[in-house]
């Protein structure tokens, strides 16, 4: 599939399923657990958590020498890959957020339960098409939902979080002319990430890459913007593939 998509979609990038992965682990590298193992849990963080090149290579090889890994051939092969499924290596890659192949797998299991062994290549289409029109059906519910109400706020503006965004939220460390940057991190803790502004073009770009990777703003962004008088979201950062108006018409943004 890989050797394919370089020549025929050369532009698109190919991933590797981060389920499949996780049960490959298991099945080659489930003799080396032990009771309150943390193998699972480091290779998780480099899969899954790891934002920093350099932090992933030395968890990887605190990983592998401390459970004596170095000659395991699978484990080889995946480090040689890993651009196609650790974290740090895929920020920057444009994966709307998707890193494993459940989408389809649970459409495959939809049809398969409307399917029989025995059904011939009629009734096939005819189960087929009923799963389709349950998902399409599905589908403009939520559409409608999604137009007709407003979205659930899951947190109000208590004067408690007022007062912690006041007091925790961000550092201006540098400003060269009309660039900022500023270090923004969670009140409540969290990695720092630093984000550098322009007020020249309103550009903004932010360390943890969210929007490169998913196309959505970053809450560590949209502070930098409150900070310096932005109240609405500059439009070229809007993808059209997460608004309202998604399926009005072909959709090409990235």
């Amino acid at each position: 599939m890989a050797a394919a998509l370089s020549l025929v979609m050369s532009q698109t990038f190919h991933g590797l399923c981060t389920f499949h992965i996780r049960r490959n682990f298991m099945k080659h590298l489930g003799n080396h657990y032990k009771k309150n193992s943390d193998l699972p849990y480091m290779f998780d963080a480099c899969m899954y958590e790891i934002e920093e090149v350099e932090q992933f290579n030395r968890v990887w090889e605190a990983m592998v020498k401390k459970y004596n890994l170095e000659n395991n051939e699978w484990l080889f092969g995946l480090y040689r890959i890993r651009d196609k499924w650790a974290r740090c290596m895929m920020k920057e890659r444009w994966t709307v957020g998707i890193r494993n192949t459940r989408l389809s797998e649970s459409l495959n299991v939809a049809i398969k339960n409307h399917l029989k062994l025995d059904h011939d290549l009629v009734q096939f289409f005819r189960h087929f098409n009923q799963v389709v029109d349950e998902k399409r059906h599905n589908k403009l519910i939520a559409e409608y939902e999604m137009r007709q109400k407003l979205p659930m706020v899951g947190l109000r503006q208590t004067p408690m979080l007022v007062h912690a965004s006041e007091t925790y939220g961000y550092i201006e460390i540098t400003r060269r002319r009309d660039v900022c940057e500023f270090a923004v991190m969670r009140y409540d803790g969290g990695p720092e990430r630093i984000v550098v502004f322009n007020r020249n073009d309103l550009s903004v770009c932010c360390s943890c890459k969210k929007y490169e990777n998913e196309g959505i703003l970053c809450g560590h962004a949209l502070k930098v913007f409150d900070i310096v008088g932005i109240k609405t979201i500059p439009p070229e950062y809007v993808k059209r593939r997460w608004t309202k108006r998604a399926r009005a018409g072909d959709c090409f943004d990235r």
